[in-house]
Parts: structure tokens; sequence; C-alpha cells
């Protein structure tokens, strides 16, 4: 195996990227300090989308991320979703007993079900450096970039990683502190 040195190494996945990319075509991450206000679009950082999406359609508006949440973005999805997060959200499916208290984001819409997420399938929770994600013993798994992950054990994650819950792909990005 040869290693490219020329491009651009992703500090989340480690793949090299062209010079001048911003966004990793591997994972999704990105790839500078200062990233523009558009940050990744839905055929840059799937693959295999079968969607046919408006190329403006398609990125997270940094300035529209909430300053204490994240900008979701969802394989197959033409709108990015902003939410806050005051300590923890979960993602799943709509269930009866989910307490009106508790941040909940319903992705049955999505076709969920089909995509193998659980009713509460994992929880996004802050922490002090950023976001942590934990699988919450779901039936079909979650994976952090290319990581299945161990349930109930919080993995942090930085912004612009992805996702997958079941077979359903998401693009995380947040805010991310200025450095001094």
């Amino acid at each position: 195996m040869k290693l490219n040195t020329s491009g651009k190494p992703c500090p989340i996945c480690s793949n090299d990227n062209e010079e001048n990319a911003s966004v990793c075509r591997h994972c999704g991450a990105w790839l500078e300090d200062n990233p523009t206000k558009l940050i990744a679009s839905l055929d840059q950082t799937f693959e295999h989308a079968n969607a046919s999406v408006p190329q403006m359609e398609s990125f997270i508006d940094a300035e529209s991320i909430p300053e204490d949440g994240i900008g979701i973005h969802v394989e197959g999805e033409t709108k990015p979703r902003y939410v806050p997060i005051s300590w923890q959200l979960i993602l799943g499916r709509t269930r009866e007993d989910t307490s009106a208290s508790q941040a909940f984001l319903d992705l049955t819409a999505m076709n969920a079900a089909a995509m193998g997420v659980s009713r509460r399938h994992a929880m996004i929770r802050r922490n002090t450096s950023g976001y942590e994600i934990t699988d919450l013993s779901s039936t079909n798994g979650t994976w952090l970039n290319d990581e299945r992950l161990v349930p109930n054990k919080p993995y942090p994650f930085a912004s612009g990683s992805q996702i997958r819950i079941g077979k359903l792909r998401l693009l995380v990005i947040y805010r991310t502190a200025k450095k001094s």
C-alpha cells in the first residue's frame, strides 16, 4: 500500500484528501480550523446518496447551528435539522411513553423503522470539549465514522463526523470553541 503524502490528512479518519479540500471526502470531517459558512453537501459526504438534491439545499449553514446545539444532515433528506441540546438528545423513533421533558429527535419520517433505527437508538450528550454519542443497546447498532460503538459507552466525536444508526446515515456539525 502506497501512502500519498501530498494531500491533506483528515484529523478523524487519517485518509488523504486534495490539498485544497475543506471537508474530508472519506468521512465528512472538517479539514480546516476556520471552515466556511457552508460546511458539507450530501454529495461530498455520502458516497451512496440516492437523493437528487439541489446543491444549495444540501448544505449545513454553520450560522444556523444553535450555540449550544448541533446541525444534523440525514442522508437522503433535502434540509438539515438544527437542534439545541441543553444536556442530551435521544435519537430514535416516536414512542408513546417519551417524556415531554426529554429532548428527542424523531426520525420516523425518514423511514427509520425500515432503516433499523430503534425507538431509543442513541444519545448525543454535551461534554466539556464538545459532544459524545452513546449507543443505547440498539438492535442494529451505532457507528461513529466507520467504528461500531460498544453499547452504553460514550464516544467523543468531532464536528463533521458521520454517525450511522442502523442503516440511517447522519452528518453532525457543531460549533467548536474558538482558540484564544
